[in-house]
């Protein structure tokens, strides 16, 4: 094997662990999806009462909805990722 076939095969290999590793850390995107997810909820709550101002209950239940939808996304990546890619074993 040749010098430069080593130096690309090196290269791939960095190339590839580091697509593996996260961009932000845990608790920054937690924090991300909840700002996120109140932002929606507030904007979808107060789009709905602008348009019917009685029906503010529903108002409030869709902004729910819409917030918690974002966290249902987040979960259900996570667990679909984790298929496959388990975490590693720790060792003893």
């Amino acid at each position: 094997m040749s010098r430069k076939e080593k130096i690309n095969k090196n290269d791939e290999q960095k190339a590839l662990e580091s697509m593996s590793k996260p961009w932000i850390q845990k608790r920054t995107g937690f924090i991300a999806i909840t700002v996120l997810s109140v932002a929606l909820m507030i904007f979808i709550a107060v789009q709905m009462i602008m348009q019917n101002p009685e029906e503010w209950p529903r108002a409030i239940l869709w902004g729910f909805l819409f917030g918690g939808s974002i966290w249902v996304v987040f979960f259900g990546f996570n667990w679909f990722h984790s298929l496959f890619r388990p975490k590693p074993k720790e060792e003893e």
